[in-house]
């Protein structure tokens, strides 16, 4: 394997046009194939190349269908029938109370 197969962080972030944190980020996630040796990440050619060509495919597939839902005609309206209304009631009239003593008793002394 020749050295230029290989890159390290910032290497691969160029290869990528990525900031190196995204890069290192996306390694420590395992989503971008590579390895710590020491305290330097080593990254293959060939896996940078595979993980941009999956990202790729993925994205524009969400695209597409993003674009596909946009284009369907909106669902035309749904038509609920109303439960029949009821019938108001008329209140109960309720029973006239008596007025409580205490009510009376002062009434008296004013």
């Amino acid at each position: 394997m020749e050295a230029q197969d290989t890159f390290n962080a910032l290497g691969a972030a160029t290869l990528l046009h990525a900031d190196v944190e995204t890069v290192l980020a996306l390694a420590r996630k395992g989503e971008l194939p590579g390895t710590k040796i020491g305290k330097s990440w080593v990254f293959l050619r060939t896996d940078i190349l595979d993980f941009l060509r999956e990202r790729i495919r993925h994205d524009t597939a969400l695209r597409l269908q993003s674009q596909r839902a946009a284009s369907l005609p909106a669902p035309a309206a749904l038509l609920v029938p109303r439960p029949a209304s009821r019938k108001r009631r008329e209140l109960p009239v309720l029973p006239s109370l008596s007025e409580p003593s205490f009510l009376s008793a002062r009434a008296g002394t004013k």
